[in-house]
């Protein structure tokens, strides 16, 4: 009986002693919580811009709006009539050459910015007939497209309709006189080049006269070198 007692204050005491011993706590590590990502919020004139290019680009390699203002007058009626009035253009300007009278739209309504442009920004060109002769500064507005993207060396890409057919084309004022850099098209060629001219002469960069806004911009004086 005397080993019975004995047994169960062993057992009792060897329980007792685990309870006093201290329990020492582990914090679980913190799971941190992801924060949803947002997309960065555009302004009202760059979410214009991008909605004129994505317009535009429903048109890539088609027919619609005939001739290179036509695409843009198809365009800017999309997106209500975000470069000009319509009856701006057939009232007060005399529509046998409608890039230029776009042009003019543009000018008289501040909206000529300089070299710098954005996607969206009109891109004009002057003297681009064939049978013209080019005149630097002339503002004899013959050619115009759609900014759609601007690469970080200059090149600025645009879509316009030449010869019939909607396409995108390149410009870069640095390499104004190169078709190609490091194996790139900076200058699309926009007029056919005879064998009296050298080539540099036929690149887009030899005919850009301006870029236009949506919006009004701060006045820009246009060279007439």
């Amino acid at each position: 009986m005397k080993k019975i007692i004995f047994s169960f204050a062993l057992v009792l005491a060897i329980f007792t002693g685990c309870a006093q011993k201290q329990v020492i706590l582990i914090d679980e590590p913190k799971v941190e919580e992801k924060k949803e990502e947002t997309e960065p919020k555009i302004d009202e004139d760059t979410a214009a811009r991008k909605t004129v290019v994505a317009s535009a680009l429903k048109y890539l390699n088609k027919k619609d709006g005939n001739d290179c203002s036509g695409l843009v007058d198809l365009v800017n009626h999309e997106n209500s009539q975000i470069y000009y009035k319509s009856e701006k253009l057939y009232k007060y300007f005399d529509n046998t050459n409608r890039s230029k009278a776009i042009f003019n739209i543009m000018k008289t309504d501040n909206k000529l910015v300089s070299t710098t442009p954005k996607i969206g920004d009109l891109i004009f060109f002057e003297d681009t007939l064939q049978k013209t002769k080019r005149k630097v500064g002339s503002l004899n507005i013959t050619h115009v497209g759609i900014v759609t993207q601007i690469d970080s060396d200059g090149t600025v890409h645009f879509i316009h309709n030449i010869q019939g057919k909607n396409r995108i084309d390149q410009i870069n004022m640095n390499f104004a006189d190169s078709q190609v850099v490091s194996g790139k098209n900076v200058n699309s060629y926009i007029k056919r080049c005879d064998k009296t001219k050298q080539k540099s002469e036929c690149l887009s960069s030899y005919f850009f006269s301006a870029y236009a806004a949506p919006s009004p911009n701060e006045y820009i004086t246009l060279s007439k070198n």
